[in-house]
């Protein structure tokens, strides 16, 4: 059900993506997220290699889609500045490499793939024993364990946060979402008490989550904009040195038709 409703979203949101809406990529991102991390939650029952290969190409198309959301949250960061202007260019350039992948015919392959995957991949119908042993452990049960092994995982990364480095920073963003997905997940899979107590713990893994995004997104904006400012200067050596190129070729021409002019005058 949580894979399907993923998908549905995606697909729902498809038109609006390809027109150019940015509010629509952005919930197509965070379906795509939330299909990932269902499946890492539920790894040990759903994971088989047919995922494996289409997580590959997921992973393909989260380049597009990502690279396209990060210039729309830097126009949004930067109205009114000099670079402003600058994050349009390029994303209209990264928005046409992402509308020729969701018109490609791999995209497709890769959308109906989930679908039959979702309903009928090797997943749905492993008969051995441990896959039987893991059907069999109550669903509550399931979500208690899950939750404690991945809430001790991200008590673990966040250790000295304020000290760490922006890759290891982003594994705990990282983490803490998908933790956050889980407990959403877990909601009805739990007893309403025991849930209650990891309503807390979604309280503040919102607001980390959201700490650790302005974060990442500031970064992300400087990034772009030394990589604009760095394509900027190269269009600028290119147009010096054609220029140069064309200064040299003229100066050239001129003189050859001012010494024949000259040869003329020395008779």
């Amino acid at each position: 059900m949580i894979l399907s409703e993923c998908l549905e979203e995606v697909a729902i949101n498809h038109a609006a993506v390809l027109a150019g809406d940015p509010n629509a990529l952005h919930h197509t991102r965070i379906a795509l997220t939330r299909l990932k991390a269902a499946i890492a939650f539920y790894g040990p029952m759903v994971a088989d290699g047919e995922w494996t290969r289409l997580k590959a190409e997921l992973k393909w198309l989260s380049a597009f889609l990502g690279a396209t959301r990060d210039l729309d949250v830097a126009i949004e960061n930067s109205k009114g500045s000099p670079e402003e202007r600058m994050f349009r260019t390029a994303r209209t350039e990264a928005f046409e490499a992402l509308k020729g992948t969701l018109q490609s015919e791999r995209y497709q392959q890769w959308f109906d793939g989930m679908w039959d995957w979702v309903g009928s991949g090797p997943w749905t119908t492993t008969q051995d024993r441990r896959a039987a042993q893991r059907r069999a452990v109550p669903v509550s049960v399931f979500h208690a364990r899950r939750l404690a092994r991945w809430h001790q995982k991200l008590c673990q990364k966040s250790r000295g946060l304020q000290g760490m480095g922006r890759n290891k920073r982003h594994r705990v963003r990282i983490t803490s979402k998908r933790l956050r997905y889980a407990i959403e997940f877990s909601e009805g899979g739990l007893p309403a008490d025991e849930y209650a107590s990891w309503r807390i713990v979604l309280k503040h893994l919102r607001k980390g989550q959201q700490l650790l995004g302005e974060l990442n997104d500031d970064e992300v904006r400087r990034e772009l904009f030394e990589s604009a400012d760095a394509r900027e200067l190269q269009k600028r050596k290119r147009k010096a040195k054609r220029r140069k190129e064309h200064e040299r070729k003229r100066r050239s021409h001129l003189l050859r038709r001012a010494a024949s002019v000259y040869r003329k005058v020395a008779g």
